[in-house]
């Protein structure tokens, strides 16, 4: 494989503090809050490269009276990764492994290495980093260090503190303290900690440490000598309040060879609790628990129908009502068949399982998984598509006591009229709940208060803790007086003041805490600027502040897995990620700190680089479809205003290449101009072009008029208006209309082959896709009506309307109805719309025999596969792949989504080098290290443009490989 392009924007910058710290108010916008539903506006953001940064900065937090907060992926749901002065930001450039020990089973690391980074690195010697979240792919070391996070293994593995070997901490004077297993290496410090452990004896033995998962206040408890003075412990969940974390060693466990996941399925959430609390002891490592109204938010979801089917005491054949809960619980082994032995003998010792299953294959228990691990954002919309909050969604209590408190909390949430779906770490007492808050007013915030302290005081009958792996932050530091005594809290107060006693770090957590209720981001004041939408938005009712609040800032659109998000995956900035942008959108509606709200230049920014590939739209856990959203907002911004040039000449492009192809000779005549140097050069700079792309050109004739010339080769088209089951319509997309026409000729020869009679319509059609990713929305409603006009005979007819672009099928088939909800036709023609692969995939011959209806065969070749992103999101490459397996092609698909020119975007000014470097990430160096005669395969017409300019290569449709093998065979 070619060795990639390297990565412009991910090369660490050269400057000082001051002139890399970044108080733009786009930045600050992306940074008021993590996953919680606090917001702090920040009065800077530095994203640290260095321990020499971290000096200057605390040198400067100092000269400008700034308290200091560090920030990993900042995906905190209590709060603790905001602040109002500065923010560190060490998950971009602070994010080395320094070494590893396989021996000593030891990693040094910075604190914004990402967790699978970590266990990716480890993996090589047959280890990986224990703790592991369901934030994995994005949380940080450093962050769940300070959360003293845990993850499904803690069963076995244990907390992130109990993984801690050592941490280096940079204190307000700069000076970096090392704590280690046996105290500090600074002896004053030591002093001062022995001091308050032997004073606090009795309250260090019976408050703290109770149970695995008590992680709220400080874990002052490591401090004892039975625990052996362990300092760096004790730092562990301090959540960035006692200083900054410049480096630690943490701990290396070895890999299991071997693992199988049993599913359990109860009755009742309760029954899985119940059962849960005696699996530590039996060697399972995991025993993670949900309750039904789980699979049923997942099956919300668009596109989820069959979501937990494999699930067991789900759709039984038998019938009968599905299960209410489920554990989830892992067995290890040296070899498989032990690994299953261990499982299954668990599985028969609990007697109170209605059902259960045991898999083994890799691929069948990360779809499992995965039902478990999307909770994290699944639950922040409830199946009905209300909203429900963070905050209370990280209590624990000793695991005997778990089935009784979940009746508890199942009781007080009746009494407030509140709904939440439970999930978490069973058998460790953990629940991660989120609840139907009303944030919106500030009777809610009240109703939210009062329940939040008789949550606490639930928890402390049962001698739980409002923390169980999250931190307190800013959600639950208020409620410790509520479960410690005030010895503890003086404890905790002691131990701040050691270590920070001017109160500059992360001030308003855990000590002299800052009130549950304060600054609700949701809260009242949020809808200042709402504006109407164009867009129906009908799963939000029609509200564009309910569509950005899908956003809670998981943080999904951070990890370099999937396709979302591809800006944030080549940048690393905040800002380009979907969190950061919802963020910038939310305060818009806010209007405080962009009082200009949708005239904000700086919302404009934010939304430069989003290229609108909606991976966000199927990816992101509660589906936030930023695409839309920048849609609206440039309807909005450019309202009675002058746009952008390439928001005519590129978002009007169908129609101008429409008038082109209507004058004879036309199209030839412009290509030759644009062949000149000079005229290409001017006819892009007034285009408002990148001058660096290529021009596209012009097909001689449109595919329409080339339809209409010519005879079927099937026999006599079918008329419109008759019945006919064997006609389809094919679809003109503007290009393959009139910019690449082989497509649309070989579709035509392939459907014809294989018996349809095809009809096409004639004059000016299009799914406007142009003027809606440019914000043109009233252009597009015009367009789209004009279309369904002309395309109303068709569908009354009943004909399969067969879509070849695949970002016009997905706006066809998706954003119509959303664009004209008044009109029926908009719902029919959604309805109709087909991919090519989706209409012959019903055709190839089963069991590999071919027959005379099949007139193809196999071409015996290898492709590296493109898959355009809008089908990749929300529509189905399945059919295709399954077309292109019977003609002999082996799909080798590209995993990271957008090819990067993404339509109008790549074309416009100052996203080249972007674009460049998206299409580097893989494909290009795919296509480069292909075996000769592979085929490079693409149907979107910006993914082959990218290709064609990223390699010289051209890439082919669906069409053009099922037209070659019907040629071969021919």
């Amino acid at each position: 494989m070619e060795q990639l392009a390297p990565n412009p924007f991910k090369a660490v910058p050269p400057g000082t503090i001051h002139e890399l710290l970044r108080t733009d108010m786009t930045t600050r916008a992306a940074y008021v809050s993590d996953a919680s539903i606090y917001r702090r506006l920040p009065a800077a953001v530095l994203e640290v490269r260095s321990v020499e940064d971290l000096r200057g900065a605390v040198a400067l937090a100092g000269e400008k009276n700034w308290s200091i907060t560090m920030r990993g992926g900042g995906t905190s749901v209590a709060g603790n990764g905001i602040g109002e002065g500065l923010v560190l930001d060490t998950s971009r450039y602070f994010n080395q492994i320094l070494s590893i020990d396989p021996q000593a089973r030891t990693a040094r690391v910075q604190p914004g290495v990402i967790c699978d980074q970590l266990r990716d690195a480890a993996g090589e010697f047959g280890l990986t980093y224990g703790p592991d979240p369901s934030t994995h792919s994005r949380c940080t070391i450093g962050g769940m260090v300070a959360n003293n996070a845990c993850g499904s293994h803690s069963l076995e593995w244990g907390t992130a503190a109990e993984n801690l070997e050592s941490v280096t901490l940079m204190l307000a004077d700069g000076r970096e303290v090392v704590f280690g297993p046996d105290g500090t290496d600074d002896p004053e410090i030591n002093a001062k900690l022995l001091a308050l452990r032997d004073g606090n004896l009795k309250t260090l033995r019976t408050e703290l440490g109770q149970f695995p998962r008590q992680v709220s206040g400080y874990g002052l408890h490591y401090l004892l000598a039975e625990n052996g003075f362990d300092a760096a412990k004790a730092l562990a969940g301090s959540e960035g309040t006692c200083g900054i974390i410049t480096e630690m060693t943490v701990k290396l466990v070895k890999r299991p060879l071997a693992s199988a996941l049993a599913v359990l399925a109860f009755e009742t959430v309760f029954d899985a609790a119940e059962a849960a609390a005696v699996v530590r002891g039996t060697g399972m490592t995991t025993a993670e628990g949900m309750g039904y109204d789980l699979l049923e938010a997942l099956r919300s979801r668009p596109g989820q129908d069959l979501a937990g089917s494999e699930l067991p005491g789900v759709n039984d054949p038998a019938g009968g009502q599905d299960a209410g809960g489920w554990l989830f619980c892992e067995a290890v082994g040296d070899t498989v068949e032990q690994a299953r032995g261990n499982a299954e003998d668990f599985v028969a010792s609990v007697t109170t399982a209605t059902s259960s299953i045991v898999v083994t294959e890799h691929a069948e228990a990360r779809a499992l998984w995965r039902i478990r691990e999307a909770a994290a954002g699944i639950v922040t919309r409830l199946p009905d598509g209300g909203e429900a909050w963070p905050s209370w969604e990280d209590s624990a209590v000793p695991p005997k006591h778990l089935a009784h408190y979940l009746r508890d909390l199942y009781a007080l949430m009746d009494r407030h009229g509140l709904r939440g779906i439970p999930f978490g770490h069973f058998g460790e007492g953990c629940v991660h709940i989120r609840l139907s808050f009303t944030l919106g007013t500030d009777e809610g915030v009240a109703d939210f208060r009062s329940f939040m302290e008789e949550a606490a005081d639930t928890i402390a009958r049962y001698g739980g803790s409002v923390s169980g792996e999250h931190g307190d932050g800013r959600a639950r530091s208020e409620l410790l007086r509520r479960i410690y005594s005030r010895e503890a809290l003086e404890a905790f107060r002691t131990f701040k003041n050691i270590l920070d006693p001017g109160r500059i770090f992360n001030p308003g957590v855990l000590v002299d805490p800052e009130v549950v209720d304060d600054r609700v981001r949701p809260g009242p004041g949020q809808r200042s600027f709402e504006l109407l939408p164009v867009q129906a938005l009908s799963r939000d009712g029609g509200s564009l502040v309910n569509a950005v609040n899908r956003c809670v800032g998981v943080g999904a659109c951070r990890s370099d897995e999937g396709a979302m998000c591809p800006s944030f995956q080549a940048t690393g900035d905040e800002v380009d990620s979907t969190r950061g942008r919802a963020r910038v959108l939310s305060e818009m509606f806010r209007g405080e700190s962009l009082p200009q709200a949708y005239r904000s230049t700086e919302v404009k920014d934010a939304l430069d680089l989003c290229l609108s590939c909606k991976a966000c739209a199927s990816e992101c856990p509660v589906n936030v479809d930023m695409a839309t959203y920048k849609s609206e907002f440039l309807h909005k911004f450019y309202q009675r205003r002058i746009r952008p040039m390439a928001h005519y000449s590129m978002g009007w492009l169908p129609l101008l290449t429409h008038v082109l192809h209507r004058i004879p000779g036309m199209a030839s005549v412009t290509n030759r101009l644009l062949g000149i140097g000079t005229v290409e050069k001017l006819v892009k700079k007034l285009g408002g072009i990148e001058p660096s792309r290529a021009m596209i050109s012009f097909a001689p004739s449109s595919l329409q008029s080339w339809f209409a010339r010519r005879q079927p080769s099937n026999g006599p088209r079918a008329g419109v208006g008759t019945r006919d089951a064997g006609t389809v319509v094919l679809w003109p997309d503007s290009f393959t209309n009139h910019l690449d026409t082989g497509p649309g000729l070989a579709a035509v020869e392939v459907l014809e082959a294989l018996g349809y009679t095809v009809v096409m319509p004639q004059g000016f059609v299009c799914c406007g896709l142009t003027w809606h990713s440019t914000g043109q929305l009233d252009m597009a409603q015009k367009v789209l009506t004009r279309t369904l006009d002309v395309m109303e005979p068709y569908l009354r007819a009943g004909y399969p309307v067969v879509g070849l672009e695949p970002s016009c099928t997905v706006l066809l088939a998706h954003d119509l109805p959303e664009m004209l909800p008044d009109d029926p036709r908009a719902a029919l023609m959604a309805k109709s719309v087909v991919s090519l692969g989706g209409l012959i995939e019903h055709r190839v011959p089963a069991n590999g025999e071919s027959g005379t209806e099949w007139p193809f065969e196999e071409l015996d070749a290898t492709a590296v596969s493109q898959v355009h992103c809008h089908e990749r999101s929300q529509g189905d490459h399945g059919p295709a792949a399954t077309v292109l397996r019977s003609v002999g092609v082996r799909e080798e698909e590209i995993k990271t989504g957008c090819c990067g020119l993404a339509g109008n975007w790549g074309f416009e000014p100052g996203h080249a080098e972007l674009s460049k470097t998206l299409g580097e990430r893989e494909l290009f160096p795919a296509i480069r290290a292909r075996e000769a005669g592979d085929l490079v395969l693409a149907d979107g017409f910006s993914c082959r443009t990218q290709i064609t300019e990223g390699t010289g290569v051209d890439g082919l449709h669906l069409a053009e490989v099922l037209q070659k093998a019907l040629v071969k065979k021919t």
